[in-house]
C-alpha cells in the first residue's frame, strides 16, 4: 500500500466500517502507567494519530490541562467527546501531523509510527524533533515483529529503529515493555527520545567529579536535569561534536549538562 493512500479519506472509511483492529477501547497500560507517574499537570502534550483518543482522555481525567489529541480526520473524535463531552474542543487537532507548526513538551506515541507507510519514517523523527521542545521528550510504544509489507500495521526491529532516531535523538533507549496487553505482549519496545538541549559548558569543579569517579571505577547515581536516573561506573570521558560526553558500564552514553547531580561512595 502506498502512502498516497493512507490519507484521511482512507481512516475515515476505516472507522466507519469499524475496521480499527488496533482500537483497545482503552488507553494502552503503558501511557497510562507514563501519565500517571507525571507531576507537572501543565505540560503540553501531543497525541498525533490519536484515534479515538482514550489516552487523551485519561490524561484529562487525572488533570492535565495541554492535552492535544490529533488525527487526520475528526470522525474519531466523535466518540471521545461522546465519553468525556468536557475536554476542550478547541484541543481537538485536525489535520496531516506532518504539517503541523507548535511546541510541546511531550509527544505520545501509540500506533500512530505503525500506521505510517515506512517511507514516512525518516521524516517522521524530523517532524518529532521539529515540534518538540529543547528538552522535549518523544515516548511511547513501537511494535518489535516481522516487517508487514501490506500493512498498516507495519511492524520493525529495535536495530532499525536505533539507526533511525540516534542521529537526531542520540540519547534515544528502548526497553521492553512489562505491562502491555496480553495480546501485544512481547512485541511492544517502550520509546523515549529527548530532544538534545543547546549545549552550556560544566563548571570545571562539576567536571573533577566526573573525572574522579570514572578514574576510581566507582559505581555512582547520576541523576539527570529530566527527573530521571541512572547507576553504573563511568567507563570513558569524551568529546563529540564540541559537546562533552560520558559512557557507562552498559554502553549508555550521557551529555555531561544533562547531569544535575552526581552521587558518588563515601570514602572513609
Amino acid at each position: 500500500m502506498s502512502s498516497a493512500t493512507l490519507d484521511a479519506r482512507y481512516w475515515d472509511q476505516r472507522y466507519a466500517e469499524g475496521n480499527s483492529p488496533w482500537d483497545i477501547g482503552a488507553p494502552s497500560t503503558p501511557l497510562a502507567t507514563f501519565l500517571e507517574g507525571l507531576a507537572d499537570k501543565d505540560l503540553r502534550i501531543l497525541l498525533p494519530g490519536a484515534g479515538r483518543a482514550y489516552e487523551a482522555e485519561y490524561a484529562h481525567r487525572l488533570g492535565f490541562t495541554q492535552v492535544f489529541p490529533m488525527d487526520l480526520t475528526g470522525a474519531p473524535f466523535e466518540d471521545l467527546l461522546n465519553r468525556c463531552p468536557e475536554f476542550p474542543k478547541e484541543h481537538l487537532l485536525v489535520g496531516d501531523f506532518f504539517a503541523h507548526d507548535a511546541e510541546y513538551d511531550i509527544v505520545l506515541e501509540q500506533t500512530f509510527f505503525c500506521a505510517l507507510d515506512p517511507s514516512l519514517r525518516s521524516t517522521y523523527v524530523e517532524q518529532m524533533h521539529r515540534v518538540l521542545k529543547p528538552a522535549g521528550q518523544l515516548v511511547g510504544v513501537l511494535f518489535d515483529s516481522v516487517p508487514n509489507p501490506v500493512g498498516p500495521p507495519f511492524g520493525g526491529s529495535e536495530e532499525e529503529y536505533r539507526s533511525l532516531f540516534t542521529p537526531l535523538f542520540p540519547g534515544v533507549s528502548f526497553a521492553r515493555c512489562y505491562n502491555s496487553i496480553p495480546p501485544r505482549a512481547g512485541r511492544e519496545l517502550w520509546l523515549k527520545a529527548t530532544k538534545p538541549t543547546p549545549y552550556a559548558p560544566i563548571d570545571c569543579n562539576f567536571y573533577d567529579h566526573f573525572e574522579a569517579a570514572a578514574t576510581l571505577k566507582e559505581m555512582v547515581t547520576i541523576q539527570l536535569r529530566d527527573g530521571s536516573e541512572l547507576q553504573g561506573s563511568i567507563v570513558d570521558l569524551f568529546v563529540r561534536e564540541q559537546i562533552e560526553w560520558m559512557r557507562l558500564s552498559d554502553g549508555t552514553e550521557v551529555r555531561l549538562d544533562e547531569v544535575r547531580d552526581l552521587h558518588r561512595p563515601q570514602h572513609g
